[in-house]
């Protein structure tokens, strides 16, 4: 394979804008004479070569900021894990109505069929380490010291309830999230520049070839020596302290009731111009469950909720979606509420062996109510700095500047390029 090709198809299409210019300074060196190339050439060469460094740079220090100071982030979150997953449960914490004053990390009650509270069934047990978990008691040991009785499947069903909904699982799902997203995005890094130092070195050996000269080497050396990011050494350091962080959330992982890694879980989305956002939260859907199943808006519902033309059309969104789950189905409308209630079950439901999960970008999503009323809803973090309304700036935005403007732009909190005042590039 042409080493062009291989650059372009290594590179993840969110960076594709900061990878060197290969493909231009090749067509630069190509002359009418095979073996010279004229000044005019070099000239030209030479100002590629400084735009492909300028461009690397800026992309190298704009992530370098960002990954020191999301390791803070990261560090809060084992923090807030190591402090959950040593606290006992709290009975107390739940209020008449079922929930604590933040409803995400509260450990919620039943309702009977009279609407009458349920207070939670479980028992403080301390582990071996000396940290405390989750012991639910069985349907019938809670009959027997409140007095009310609860079949296998309710029971089943209150346990992932409250277990999702417990402060512990909340937070190590958050550090656990996290730290895969971000020890991916180091991974892509240290590969990104790894290939573009090829990229020079190779293209200075075409150069030579192409002029006679014998200046490859000392253009790497002193290569080397302005961009020493080059070889990727800054994010390797950083993946190693993120190893040993995943490894301590691991070990503080909650228990989970019998029957939790066997769900289904439904998720819906648009999934345009798909991108290592998109599937890192897939791939974190795995954390509920065996069989995913997820709902995708057809190009026309799109565009009703967007007000804007997908850029790739439903049959391309379905092949992109599809390797990351199990099973997949159509949302012909703006309300995909009949179109979930369709695919779910009537047995799953019964036995509690489904959930809802997604990002945690748009907590009041459509339909929410009713699959909150059926099957418990979690959420997870969003993967920073990437986004469809990104890459839709930079590469298909009509207007170049406004493209060169959205690569180096600052970003909402959920991931649209916005200018100096604030204001969302279009």
């Amino acid at each position: 394979m042409r080493f062009g090709k291989l650059l372009r198809e290594k590179t993840i299409k969110d960076w594709r804008f900061y990878s060197v210019d290969y493909k231009s300074l090749k067509q630069t060196l190509k002359a009418e004479d095979n073996d010279t190339v004229p000044e005019g050439g070099v000239t030209e060469f030479n100002k590629l070569i400084d735009a492909s460094l300028d461009k690397i740079t800026k992309f190298y220090m704009e992530k370098e900021h960002w990954a020191e100071n999301y390791i803070d982030v990261l560090e809060a979150h084992l923090h807030k894990l190591r402090e959950s997953a040593s606290a006992p449960p709290s009975p107390s914490s739940v209020t008449e109505a079922g929930s604590t004053e933040d409803d995400t990390d509260s450990v919620s009650t039943a309702s009977s069929a009279d609407g009458e509270c349920i207070e939670p069934f479980y028992e403080e047990e301390k582990t071996s380490t000396g940290e405390y978990s989750f012991v639910l008691d069985s349907p019938i040991s809670s009959n027997n010291k409140k007095g009310r009785s609860m079949n296998q499947s309710d029971f089943i069903k209150e346990q992932y309830r409250r277990v999702g909904r417990s402060t512990h699982f909340h937070h190590y799902i958050y550090a656990k999230k996290s730290l895969c997203t971000f020890e991916r995005e180091l991974v892509l890094l240290v590969e990104f520049f790894r290939l573009n130092s090829t990229a020079f070195s190779k293209i200075f050996k075409k150069f030579d070839k192409r002029t006679g000269s014998c200046t490859r080497e000392q253009q790497l050396v002193r290569m080397r020596e302005t961009h020493p990011f080059l070889d990727g050494s800054v994010f390797s350091n950083m993946m190693k302290q993120v190893k040993e962080m995943l490894e301590e959330v691991n070990t503080l992982k909650p228990s989970l009731p019998s029957g939790w890694e066997d769900r289904k879980v439904y998720t819906i989305g648009c999934f345009d111009l798909f991108h290592r956002g998109h599937q890192n939260v897939l791939m974190s859907l795995r954390e509920f469950g065996y069989f995913i199943v997820a709902g995708i808006h057809d190009d026309e519902s799109y565009f009703k909720l967007k007000n804007k033309y997908t850029i790739d059309n439903l049959e391309t969104r379905m092949k992109n979606v599809k390797p990351f789950v199990d099973q997949l189905f159509v949302i012909p409308h703006t309300d995909p509420l009949l179109y979930v209630k369709s695919m779910v079950s009537e047995q799953d439901i019964e036995q509690g062996s489904c959930c809802y999960a997604r990002g945690d970008d748009m907590l009041k999503f459509p339909g929410r109510e009713w699959i909150e009323s059926v099957m418990p809803v979690h959420f997870l973090p969003r993967t920073e700095s990437c986004s469809s309304s990104l890459l839709r700036t930079m590469y298909h935005a009509e207007d170049e500047s406004v493209r060169a403007k959205a690569a180096f732009a600052k970003t909402t909190s959920d991931g649209k390029p916005v200018d100096d005042d604030g204001n969302v590039l279009k």
